[in-house]
């Protein structure tokens, strides 16, 4: 078989237009690295109806010979976090190497656009997948061995043979990342935005590290579906650096360091003109961070008094009714929710991350118990406070973040727990992400609706009882009360 007529099939079996076509001035990667494999030419390229080979040996051919060959060999449980149009499964090969089936549903409206308009052109995400990984291999970069990509009415799919080492936040959050690695998983990452693989979605959950030693460890990258084979520019920079912090949430990594390696990634990728202009886009790295800036937590005490009456008297309305022997405050910032718990006969502790909000706490509760921790991971016993209160907090926090935060808050919770979040609909919230938009700013307040606030309590036994708006669909700040079910009643 001559390699044009291999070339024109595959386009046709793939269903992908330009799968084989080249970029101007550039080497066709996918198909060079196919055609490369085992330097057998055409012949390394064996279609199953919709499936095709790119980077196989004979023991893998035999193993997942077809769609339904690996299906057959997946584990039932996806692997990773669902996603709503993406999933991935664990398979085994003959030989007991382990590969990894991503699955894509459909390519959503934005990715198709990106995928036909922007180079490496293709039509679906797994074809996507399989032309960046190429072109990142072909650059010298370590991404997956693509085995093999298929598509089966509107889902496509690629299967991905297993890397070695280990995820950067597993590493992280086991101690084992220190500076100097640190520093050169940055620059890393800018080689490969400099040598023109752009990676928007790249964060510690996508770079893998092998070896021990900081200074001949070995990276590799993967989660590849929205790259593009260009130079990223300073949005680029902007999104990565956000993904990057997103992953390493909740793992205690001090504010310098994350400025540290946001630096050494944009200057290795030649980016360094661009530095300010990305860090002043980059939402801040912490809630808490923010408050120890010298006399912040002092001024954030000082607000405006008459809003600070108004969110006292809703939160009054859904206050339950009784007494509270102890509830918790988190994170209690400078303690301006003390004064109203012990009107209500609770009696009132607080934890928060900030130092300098804990220090304004002590001076208006120094009596009460305080301490520093993270709301994500409270150092207290199960059901150790009658009630918990999470007030102005959950709208600074990804809806991840936010389900992890209500969790904590029910698991050290007896009876009850109070939260505050944004809703959605409401004008002052479409006022500011219309200005967020017009202005180029990311988004650093997040909302939810009432029901998706709703579903992260039921997960844990507690109900809705009571909620209340502070001039509902005009302001953003609702707040709702959810009780323990207890069992048998």
């Amino acid at each position: 078989m001559s390699s044009r007529s291999t070339t024109a099939r595959l386009a046709w079996l793939v269903r992908i237009d330009g799968f084989c076509g080249r970029v101007p001035g550039r080497r066709n990667f996918a198909l060079d690295a196919a055609l490369a494999g085992d330097g057998h030419g055409a012949d390394a390229l064996r279609v199953r109806e919709s499936w095709l080979f790119v980077d196989a040996d004979p023991i893998e051919r035999a193993a997942f010979a077809d769609f339904d060959a690996v299906l057959a060999r997946c584990s039932k449980e996806p692997v990773a976090p669902r996603n709503r149009l993406r999933v991935v499964h664990l398979a085994t090969g003959e030989d007991g190497r382990r590969y990894f089936l991503k699955r894509f549903a459909r390519t959503q409206l934005g990715n198709l656009l990106r995928n036909r308009l922007t180079a490496p052109r293709c039509r679906d995400d797994a074809a996507r997948e399989a032309l960046v990984a190429a072109a990142l291999r072909a650059r010298g970069f370590t991404a997956p061995r693509v085995v093999a990509t298929g598509v089966r009415e509107a889902s496509s799919a690629c299967l991905l043979a297993e890397l070695p080492g280990d995820e950067l936040r597993a590493r992280i959050a086991a101690g084992r990342c220190d500076r100097a690695l640190a520093d050169r998983v940055a620059r890393h990452c800018g080689a490969i935005a400099r040598a023109g693989v752009t990676l928007p979605d790249l964060s510690a959950l996508h770079v893998f590290v092998e070896g021990d030693d900081a200074a001949t460890a070995r990276f590799a990258v993967l989660d590849l579906h929205r790259g593009a084979v260009r130079r990223p520019g300073p949005r680029d920079f902007v999104r990565m650096l956000r993904s990057f912090a997103r992953s390493v949430h909740g793992l205690g990594v001090p504010r310098a360091n994350a400025l540290r390696f946001a630096v050494a990634l944009l200057r290795a990728a030649g980016a360094r003109r661009a530095t300010r202009k990305v860090l002043r886009r980059v939402p801040p790295f912490d809630t808490h961070g923010r408050y120890d800036a010298a006399g912040r937590a002092s001024r954030y005490r000082a607000r405006d008094a008459r809003r600070d009456a108004r969110e006292i008297a809703l939160l009054a309305r859904v206050w339950p009714s009784g007494p509270c022997d102890a509830v918790l405050d988190v994170p209690c910032g400078g303690g301006r929710l003390a004064a109203f718990a012990r009107a209500q006969d609770a009696g009132w502790s607080g934890t928060d991350r900030s130092r300098e909000m804990l220090a304004v706490a002590r001076s208006t509760a120094d009596d009460a118990p305080l301490c520093r921790s993270d709301a994500g991971a409270l150092p207290f016993a199960d059901a150790s406070f009658c009630g918990a209160i999470v007030f102005r907090f959950l709208h600074h926090l990804p809806a991840r973040d936010a389900a992890r935060v209500c969790a904590e808050a029910a698991r050290v919770a007896r009876r009850f727990v109070v939260v505050s979040f944004f809703h959605p609909c409401s004008v002052h919230g479409l006022r500011r992400r219309l200005a967020n938009r017009v202005r180029g700013r990311p988004a650093t307040r997040f909302c939810a609706r009432l029901g998706e606030v709703d579903r992260w309590f039921e997960a844990h036994g507690f109900v809705r009882a009571a909620h209340a708006a502070d001039a509902p669909y005009l302001r953003e700040l609702w707040l709702a009360r959810y009780e323990r079910v207890i069992r048998g009643t």
